[in-house]
């Protein structure tokens, strides 16, 4: 059994940097890449009304779309899960029956950083007092949102590794 990490998507622009930084750690550790996709309520995204708090900036296929090309870009092996409710529960079900060692949370700004913190810190001790989880302890990342600076290196990073499809900042 290989290395596995979660990337933990809600739908918030948060999940953009989040998907770099898991396909670039799952490279780097030669892990696979488990996309969980928190969603509220599926009706709801089948019939175009947008959940309050969840998925306002983007829609779930489009989320996929973006981790399965930066997966398949970066030679990474991935799966795709969706945990239909906000409960931690399921998500400490989740890790420890797919034996996740790392998972990783986009984080919108400060305060959401300071309560992802607290909610991670509580995710780690149900995992490692799960019955069922006999791995270490829990490495759990949060991203931080992006800069300008930091997005415009993003890009330049992108377009030297993209033979396919070249782009080029417009702005200097």
């Amino acid at each position: 059994m290989g290395k596995r990490v979660a990337l933990l998507a809600d739908g918030s622009n948060s999940d953009l940097y989040a998907s770099f930084c898991a396909v670039k750690l799952a490279r780097r550790t030669d892990a696979t890449l488990f996309s969980l996709l928190i969603v509220p309520n599926r009706l709801a995204l089948q019939d175009a009304v947008s959940p309050k708090e969840s998925w306002n900036y983007f829609s779930p296929s489009s989320f996929l779309q973006l981790v399965s090309g930066l997966c398949e870009l970066e030679k990474v092996k991935s799966t795709y899960h969706l945990i239909e409710t906000r409960s931690d529960k399921s998500l400490v079900e989740f890790i420890v029956s797919q034996k996740i060692s790392c998972l990783i949370a986009g984080t919108v700004n400060d305060e959401d950083f300071d309560k992802k913190r607290k909610w991670s810190a509580r995710i780690v001790n149900e995992v490692c007092s799960h019955p069922r989880w006999y791995f270490g302890e829990l490495t759990v990342f949060l991203a931080r949102p992006w800069s300008d600076e930091y997005f415009k290196k993003v890009l330049r990073q992108i377009n030297a590794d993209c033979t396919l499809y070249p782009i080029e900042i417009a702005s200097a």
